[in-house]
């Protein structure tokens, strides 16, 4: 009988090197490729969100989507609310949620970022959009947050006075969420944000990581600053950056 020869130790401690090289090399790429597939996903939904405002805009005299009077603007990430008074709270669907609440968009999916992996912010599957506000309200919430600025109290020469999308279209609209709201992190893509605007384009805003630390250290702010640092991003976007340098960075 052939004597039958096996691998020696040696042969396979190098086939286990080389197997675990190539995992390096590869793992990488495979997750950069995951990451610019995900971003590409989330530019496509804010791409259907803003057809989505197109078409209630031309349904309702070419007002956007509103929101409750007086939300703050860095709480536009809510969709759908009950009201007070708690003893008889009438649950509405609010900004971007209008879309669905009136079947403009029918697929929940679109109202959240693949990459996305806040807890409260992720896939409605994951959370079911339910939420008890820290005032006590049932809400449920988009990964996307809306530009309406509908108080700054800080700047009230920030807030939009006009909801029609005529007086809109250079102004950003919708963007991944970039504050942590007490739950973790909700930078969603590295280095940036992908943003839409009311021309309708969408355009990944690349961010400094000066800019990046503030918002995820602002559930250390208080309201006002955090509705003022909402809207100073959003002049950033339409490349406006005097906001944000005046009010949260040392700019000689």
């Amino acid at each position: 009988m052939a004597n039958k020869k096996g691998f020696t130790l040696i042969e396979l401690l190098v086939v286990i090197a080389i197997i675990a090289l190539l995992l390096a090399i590869i793992t990488p790429a495979l997750n950069s490729a995951k990451a610019q597939g995900q971003k590409a996903v989330c530019a496509a939904h804010i791409r259907s969100l803003l057809t989505g405002i197109y078409v209630y805009a031309a349904q309702n005299n070419d007002y956007i989507p509103t929101s409750i009077e007086g939300n703050n603007a860095s709480w536009n990430f809510i969709c759908w609310q009950t009201f007070f008074p708690e003893d008889n709270p009438v649950p509405s669907w609010i900004g971007l949620g209008r879309l669905y609440g009136t079947g403009v968009i029918d697929d929940p999916d679109i109202f959240y970022c693949p990459a996305q992996k806040n807890k409260l912010l992720r896939n409605h599957q994951d959370t079911g959009w339910e939420w008890k506000s820290p005032g006590g309200a049932e809400e449920r919430l988009t990964s996307y947050l809306y530009g309406l600025l509908d108080e700054v109290r800080a700047d009230t020469s920030l807030e939009l006075y006009s909801l029609k999308l005529a007086d809109l279209k250079k102004r950003a609209l919708i963007c991944d969420t970039f504050m942590t709201f007490g739950e973790g992190p909700v930078w969603a893509h590295p280095k940036g944000l992908n943003v839409g605007f009311g021309a309708g384009h969408v355009e990944f805003i690349r961010i400094d990581k000066e800019i990046i630390d503030i918002a995820e250290d602002m559930d250390n702010y208080g309201i006002n600053d955090r509705d003022l640092f909402t809207a100073a991003m959003f002049e950033l976007f339409r490349g406006k950056p005097q906001v944000m340098e005046q009010k949260f960075l040392d700019v000689d």
